[in-house]
């Protein structure tokens, strides 16, 4: 492991007095590089010198009751004030009158500024809260992520078309050293099969599960063994959270139970700091999510190592993502193509409006900034377009330029377990579907064939691909699956055919254009 380098190493007291009101600043960092500690310490310094204020924003609640926590404890609450991006949208909103005043603060830090962008898939106001920021020129603006890439492309976009300074970047160096190995599965049965095998060997683990149901449902059949998170805004699920547990978790960066299963609403800005937690499981689609859940151990030194476990997203399925995405940004992509014509997007979609919200009414004000009485126009939430735009390059990228096992080669590459001279992936693959490896063997040795639709169902189900919830059956698509799941089987479709008697006695042949029979690849 390298040796590690802070936001400190890179940033200096006399660079941030450099910093002038209005200035954008972009800081990219990994993970446990001093993001709170820069903010806490030599910001708080500057600021306090100044009788300046330090407004932070935070996306979780959890998060900002933690550092609420550490503020109090260090003292600093007297400059530094806490509150969650979705508390500046709501006053903004419904105009209350005790709502944040941007213009009280020296420095406003976007803390994880992903937010901007990976919360605009189920909430479509983030648009609001950066709108606010990027009009306020009184203060710094500092934006701090290690996933927010994407969010500062479009911030340096942002800039360029509005006419604004370029912003101030600064970049600490990634390093993922920390992973001991990266190894893939396909199966959800293959989470249960990790948790038991923890603890019959030992050893603590973090399961981040997108789904809060699959979740629980884990949890519930090894309850001694673990503690279960999910949002306060899980309205059926959360009551199974133990609240006291997790504020412990929050306060004392460590759980005491073996496994802690979550949902993605842990993906940023807690500290897990145990030598003792070896395994981090990972059941999530969007990848600077999936990065951010990597990154909540905090690595102590070279021999604090970690093995991460994460669930593929087959070829079949980017696909499906890709055109899921295409479909959501369709009236957008057509309303800035017709010139942000609202009557030739009423043509194209006639009694239509967008069911994704990436396209939304707004009122029309006049050069004075006053509202057009009965009038209004369509606007983009840039935010939700962009990142929607960009998720269809991502999944293009893996299936166009590395083909097959794409997310897997994606991800490899990401997190250096790729050698660039010899173009070989290190990455490993669970050794699953056992028992459908039996199942096609026997199909190979009895050479069974599969004649008509029904024939093949017992097949379709053991090999249990599905796309929306419903079972893939086309043989092209379960070959693929096969391929994928690196079993080395294929299903053969081929024209036959068959003598029968009839009622009557007589011998007849009926011919099957499309029979099925499986074979060793």
């Amino acid at each position: 492991m390298k040796k590690k380098k802070w936001i400190t190493d890179v940033i200096s007291k006399e660079e941030v007095e450099k910093w002038k009101p209005g200035n954008v600043v972009l800081i990219s960092a990994p993970m446990g590089a001093g993001k709170s500690y820069f903010c806490k310490n030599p910001l708080y310094d500057i600021a306090n010198e100044k009788n300046g204020r330090i407004l932070m924003l935070i996306h979780r609640s959890n998060c900002v009751d933690q550092f609420k926590y550490e503020l109090e404890t260090a003292k600093k609450t007297d400059v530094i004030d806490v509150v969650t991006y979705q508390s500046l949208e709501y006053g903004k909103l419904h105009n209350l009158k005790n709502q944040i005043n941007l213009s009280l603060y020296h420095y406003i830090i976007s803390d994880e500024f992903h937010y901007f962008f990976n919360d605009s898939s189920f909430n479509n106001k983030t648009a609001v809260s950066f709108q606010m920021i990027m009009s306020n020129t009184s203060a710094v603006r500092i934006f701090m992520s290690a996933t927010g890439e994407y969010m500062a492309r479009y911030i340096r976009k942002y800039l360029k078309e509005h006419g604004r300074k370029k912003a101030i970047e600064y970049k600490v160096p990634f390093d993922f050293s920390f992973m001991e190995d990266l190894i893939f599965f396909h199966k959800d049965a293959s989470m249960e099969e990790l948790l038991k095998d923890g603890i019959e060997k030992g050893g603590k683990g973090i399961f981040f599960i997108q789904s809060a149901e699959k979740a629980y449902k884990l949890y519930s059949k090894y309850k001694k063994h673990c503690v279960f998170n999910c949002s306060a805004n899980n309205k059926r699920y959360y009551e199974y959270v133990d609240k006291e547990k997790i504020k412990n978790i929050l306060i004392n960066e460590r759980f005491e139970e073996q496994f802690l299963i979550t949902t993605s609403c842990f993906d940023a800005g807690i500290n897990i700091i145990d030598r003792d937690v070896k395994h981090i499981v990972i059941d999530i689609v969007d990848i600077g999510s999936l990065i951010q859940c990597i990154g909540r151990k905090r690595i102590q030194d070279e021999n604090d190592k970690i093995h991460v476990y994460i669930k593929v997203i087959n070829n079949q399925k980017l696909a499906g993502l890709k055109r899921s995405m295409e479909q959501k940004v369709e009236m957008a992509d057509y309303y800035r193509k017709s010139g942000y014509s609202m009557e030739k997007l009423m043509e194209k979609y006639p009694m239509q409006n967008d069911p994704n919200n990436i396209l939304y009414d707004d009122l029309v004000y006049d050069e004075e900034g006053n509202v057009i009485p009965n009038s209004y126009t369509k606007v983009i939430n840039e935010q939700m377009y962009f990142k929607r735009k960009e998720d269809i390059a991502d999944y293009a990228l893996m299936l166009e330029k590395y083909g097959k096992f794409g997310y897997c080669k994606y991800l490899a590459i990401k997190f250096g377990f790729w050698d660039e001279e010899t173009g070989n992936y290190m990455y490993g693959t669970l050794m699953e579907d056992h028992e459908l490896e039996d199942y096609l063997e026997k199909m190979v040795t009895d050479d069974t064939v599969m004649l008509q639709l029904r024939d093949r169902n017992e097949l379709i189900k053991k090999i249990d691909a599905k796309q929306n919830g419903r079972l893939l059956r086309k043989a092209a698509t379960l070959n693929q699956i096969l391929e994928e799941r690196e079993l080395d089987y294929r299903i053969k479709e081929f024209e036959t055919t068959r003598w029968y008697t009839d009622t009557k006695g007589q011998k007849k042949k009926k011919k099957y254009k499309s029979a099925w029979k499986v074979v060793r690849f």
